[in-house]
């Protein structure tokens, strides 16, 4: 039981650098094979740059998420760093904060979307996928950016270290 339970729990929580890493190696295969049919074979692969710009979709987005899961997301702390300790530990919290309600209106919104292109029954032109399973990675990876978010504001206010696992900078 130890023996499943350990990769199933490592994949759940690296799911983000998973989906990131699956999407960019199938980009990269998908491209070269597109490219090589195309001057090698004087064929073209049907929906190729559809299912490249799907899997760019899903990877960013999802990158994103590992981002906020490390702290590593992109920031200009200009201002944030001319603050006092004090000052700039509340002004992370309100950005913590805004940014979990933007990304959670975000999640709502692309789940009405989600479920719109569910009932339509549409479908992505070149590969004849739904477009439900699509709007379904942007709103997980949404989601995600969401909890991630909260998970760091719990963390702060509980007084936690927000990431213990990534090695410190010394400063």
């Amino acid at each position: 039981m130890k023996q499943i339970r350990r990769p199933v729990l490592f994949a759940l929580s690296h799911i983000e650098e998973i989906i990131v890493v699956v999407c960019m190696i199938g980009i990269t295969i998908l491209t070269f094979l597109a490219v090589l049919t195309r001057y090698v074979f004087s064929f073209s692969i049907i929906g190729a740059d559809e299912l490249a710009t799907f899997m760019f979709l899903w990877a960013a987005l999802f990158g994103a998420a590992a981002g906020f899961k490390y702290n590593q997301h992109g920031s200009v702390p200009l201002l944030a760093n001319l603050l006092p300790r004090r000052t700039r530990r509340v002004a992370d919290l309100a950005v913590l904060l805004i940014m979990a309600a933007f990304f959670l209106f975000l999640t709502w919104y692309t789940w009405l979307f989600l479920a719109q292109s569910f009932r339509i029954g549409q479908t992505s032109p070149a590969t004849g996928i739904p477009v439900w399973v699509v709007n379904a990675g942007i709103f997980t990876a949404l989601g995600l950016c969401s909890l991630r978010c909260l998970i760091a504001v719990v963390r702060d206010l509980t007084g936690r270290r927000r990431y213990p696992d990534v090695p410190q900078l010394p400063e």
